[in-house]
């Protein structure tokens, strides 16, 4: 897959140069494909998109307790839309996830939407065996008649912009990559024929998309896009060729999921007062019946 950003910085001495992320499009398919959810209990309603006052910036992850999960470069975020919906957010300012790409805003109301459930193994996305995902998100398609088997692929503008699902292989991940003042540890996707027609890259306002895959017996969400490698536009091989396709990268879930002042503490709700008086009553109560059992004993 790939992404692509708004600040080309060098990966590196290795890579290309990356940018942030777009949107999901598809290496043989036209624009109106997969625009519907695949079923199989995917999280596809979970996938939102991030907002401005004028448009659509990227793309998000609901996580459950009002928080939606972005890539830290989207901007600005004034709502969240979920469906045909507009989420507007509680005053509080976007919380970093340590020092990756990585942030979360919360939602001044409930959206009705279950949870999506974090990645925590790393044998899961860093073993010798990396498997096929499915990437869901927001953003641009192709230009309307143009063939995406071309590189570089010709991206449309904001009028095709669209929820799509696709599919892709995890090839690797690599540690402690710094792009645009973000040092994170990341997963990385080609973008060629491996997968078949549902290959998917990533485009514009793609940032803040997911990857997941299934796992034992649920979904999991495994990396959020952020990057794309080469000059902003991501761009297919046409001959499923693994050495001439592009990257596209993706943070890595499980290094951010349960560390004290990560994803996974965050997502716990503090709380609130009617709980903490309706536990003090509980300890009153259960302290003068202990009393009362002492004196008639």
């Amino acid at each position: 897959m790939r992404l692509s950003t708004a600040v080309s910085c060098v990966f590196l001495a290795v890579f290309s140069l990356l940018n942030s992320a777009h949107a999901i499009v598809f290496f043989s398919q036209g624009n109106d494909y997969n625009l519907t959810n695949p079923g199989g209990s995917l999280p596809w309603d979970n996938v939102v998109q991030i907002r401005s006052s004028t448009g659509p910036t990227g793309s998000g992850v609901y996580l459950g307790n009002g928080y939606v999960l972005t890539a830290g470069h989207v901007g600005p975020v004034d709502n969240v839309r979920i469906g045909s919906t507009d989420f507007a957010l509680d005053p509080a300012a976007p919380i970093s996830i340590g020092t990756s790409d990585m942030k979360l805003v919360h939602l001044a109301s409930d959206p009705g939407l279950g949870s999506v459930r974090l990645n925590t193994s790393t044998l899961v996305d860093t073993s010798s065996s990396y498997g096929s995902a499915y990437l869901v998100g927001y953003g641009v398609g192709r230009v309307p008649g143009s063939l995406l088997n071309t590189s570089p692929v010709t991206w449309g503008d904001v009028n095709t912009v669209a929820k799509r699902w696709g599919t892709n292989t995890i090839d690797g991940s690599m540690n402690n990559i710094t792009v645009g003042g973000f040092t994170s540890n990341l997963l990385f996707t080609q973008f060629n024929t491996d997968v078949g027609d549902t290959e998917a890259a990533l485009t514009l306002y793609d940032s803040g998309s997911a990857l997941f895959r299934y796992t034992g017996s649920e979904w999991m969400l495994v990396g959020l896009g952020v990057y794309v490698e080469g000059n902003g536009s991501s761009a297919a091989s046409t001959q499923g060729d693994s050495a001439n396709s592009e990257d596209n990268y993706f943070i890595r879930i499980s290094s951010y999921a349960n560390a004290p002042d990560q994803i996974g503490a965050v997502l716990v709700p503090e709380p609130c007062s009617w709980h903490l008086l309706l536990g003090g009553l509980l300890f009153l109560g259960l302290f003068a019946f202990r009393r009362s059992f002492h004196r008639e004993a």
